[in-house]
């Protein structure tokens, strides 16, 4: 069984009511597969929190539809109900269009649409707004509504009594409540990591929803069986050890990578670049991950065994990966000769196309408030809608640059990073 909760734009509590979701039925015993789409990394985090199960992304910009389908039959193979969260608004894509949006995804996995509609202030117009979303597609795919900042029990009755008339369901609901908005800052809500409040904002979120358990299993009940063959990958890491920098500065890892990394026979070492003396050994790679170690930076600067042993792990050759906060890491130890500031606007977001310097291309995905500089030669050119600039900065066996790179299905990519 499988559903995916779309919201009408982005703030319309889709992300709340999806961890209270996944919270009430884990604890009714229930095994939930928590995904989301979209490359959008810090919204997994808390999906683990509400459920205690990894959340993988589902990306149809990074992955190939078979990729996507593959990672979501992994995630969810023992699963009781997967469920996945859309990514802005529903029909919101690429370029102003649906392109890689939370319809696509529904529409490629057979996937059926629960639309969250914030009901406040509203009743009848909320069932026309779900009207609207229902006709804007033909094959919009949403089976049912979500009615989320009600009033009461009352005013949540009138909403589904209008949504009945439109031929939808409504499968559950949420109060408005103040105490259950999430922080957020430069690149959307404030990690899981950081925030020690969340398990009883994630209980009292699971404590008010309301759920119709048999609607909700009848809409989950229609979704298309996924079945595809596991991708066979080469033995590339046999034997190799890749150390990952893993704590509340370093966040930002699809699981898939780790997923294929393990796959391709390597073992990874979680290390903390806060609280470790110095990086596990012996160890083959490094990967430095992206995350928000600008906002630790006293602290990671302060951990001089550390910063010494990564220090010189980079000087003695040893292969390293730094993936946007993982660079501006390195930068910041002066571990390589890069000059970094943050900026009030955010610099890059979005899709784009990376060229490696023989000719391999692949996708990727920025997302920063921050520049940097350096007399340092490139190894990418990133290519957005015409626009073309170089990235990727190598200093000596070290590639830092700032795209997210996602290399599920693509073994060559990995090799090109690690190895």
């Amino acid at each position: 069984m499988r559903i995916m909760l779309a919201g009408m734009s982005s703030g319309c509590g889709k992300t709340t009511a999806t961890l209270a979701l996944l919270r009430a039925l884990r604890d009714r015993g229930l095994r939930v597969a928590p995904f989301k789409s979209g490359p959008d990394y810090i919204d997994p985090g808390f999906h683990r929190a509400a459920c205690s199960r990894v959340s993988h992304n589902l990306d149809e910009w990074l992955c190939s539809p078979d990729a996507v389908k593959r990672i979501l039959q992994a995630g969810s193979a023992d699963a009781d109900l997967a469920v996945i969260e859309g990514a802005m608004g529903m029909y919101d894509g690429v370029g102003g269009g649906s392109r890689c949006s939370a319809y696509s995804l529904a529409k490629h996995t057979g996937t059926p649409v629960i639309l969250v509609v914030d009901a406040a202030g509203s009743a009848a117009s909320a069932a026309a707004t779900a009207l609207g979303f229902l006709k804007y597609r033909e094959d919009s795919g949403i089976a049912g509504v979500f009615v989320n900042r009600a009033s009461g029990e009352r005013h949540y009755e009138l909403v589904r009594e209008a949504v009945a008339a439109i031929g939808l369901p409504c499968v559950g609901w949420m109060p408005k409540d103040r105490a259950l908005h999430m922080p957020d800052r430069h690149l959307g809500l404030v990690p899981v990591e950081e925030r020690p409040d969340v398990e009883a904002q994630i209980a009292r979120a699971a404590g008010q929803i309301r759920i119709d358990t048999d609607a909700l299993a009848a809409v989950a009940r229609a979704a298309a069986p996924i079945d595809v063959p596991p991708m066979d990958l080469p033995p590339l890491f046999k034997g190799r050890r890749v150390a990952l920098a893993k704590d509340a500065a370093f966040t930002f890892t699809y699981e898939a990578n780790l997923m294929a990394l393990r796959a391709m026979g390597a073992e990874l070492l979680p290390f903390s670049p806060l609280a470790d003396r110095a990086l596990p050994e012996p160890i083959d790679a490094l990967y430095l991950p992206g995350g928000f170690p600008e906002v630790f930076e006293d602290a990671l600067r302060a951990n001089d065994p550390m910063v010494q042993s990564i220090k010189s792990a980079v000087e003695s050759g040893l292969r390293v990966y730094a993936e946007c906060g993982g660079m501006l890491y390195l930068s910041m130890i002066g571990a390589i000769p890069v000059k970094w500031h943050m900026t009030e606007r955010l610099q890059r977001f979005g899709y784009v196309t990376v060229t490696d310097g023989d000719g391999y291309s692949f996708p990727a995905h920025e997302f920063h408030h921050s520049v940097t500089e350096s007399a340092l030669p490139r190894r990418f050119t990133v290519e957005k809608r015409g626009d073309r600039y170089p990235e990727g900065y190598v200093y000596k066996n070290t590639l830092a640059g700032y795209p997210h790179i996602h290399f599920y299905e693509r073994p060559e990519l990995a090799e090109r990073l690690f190895l």
